[in-house]
């Protein structure tokens, strides 16, 4: 039997924050669908005990849907304090190598909810128990 990853233990760089969605996420086989995941990880690099799957994403993506993103973020910030890194993770079926439409959505990733919103975020993309940064973190704080 297998055991999840405890959010309280840290994730303090790009390579950990990529194992630990392939942990988190760890499936048995390829993706029925596309979600995307979103859970927060505080200054010391513990995560928010929040882990939360949007179902059934288009393939390109949707301003409405990023920008609530946002909305979200707040909410969980409100709730746990400044400081916050929104981890997001995107799973959906075809190939394990990212493609066009996963480039599309790091591209509107980007720039609505780093670029507009300003937020501190990253996306991975995760088939099978592995994970690649497609947006990795800006900057990690130091230990």
């Amino acid at each position: 039997m297998e055991t999840r990853p405890h959010p309280d233990i840290p994730v303090t760089t790009d390579a950990e924050l990529a194992q630990r969605w392939g942990d988190l996420l760890h499936l048995d086989g390829p993706p029925s669908q596309r979600r995307l995941y979103l859970t927060w990880l505080r200054r010391d690099g513990t995560m928010v005990h929040v882990l939360i799957p949007t179902e059934e994403l288009p393939a390109e993506p949707h301003r409405e849907v990023i920008g609530a993103i946002a909305d979200l973020h707040a909410v969980v910030v409100e709730a746990e304090g400044e400081g916050l890194h929104l981890a997001m993770c995107l799973e959906r079926p075809g190939p394990r190598t990212p493609t066009p439409d996963d480039a599309a959505w790091c591209a509107a990733i980007e720039s609505i909810v780093r670029g507009r919103d300003g937020l501190d975020c990253s996306l991975h993309l995760v088939d099978r128990g592995t994970a690649v940064p497609l947006l990795p973190r800006r900057t990690w704080p130091p230990q």
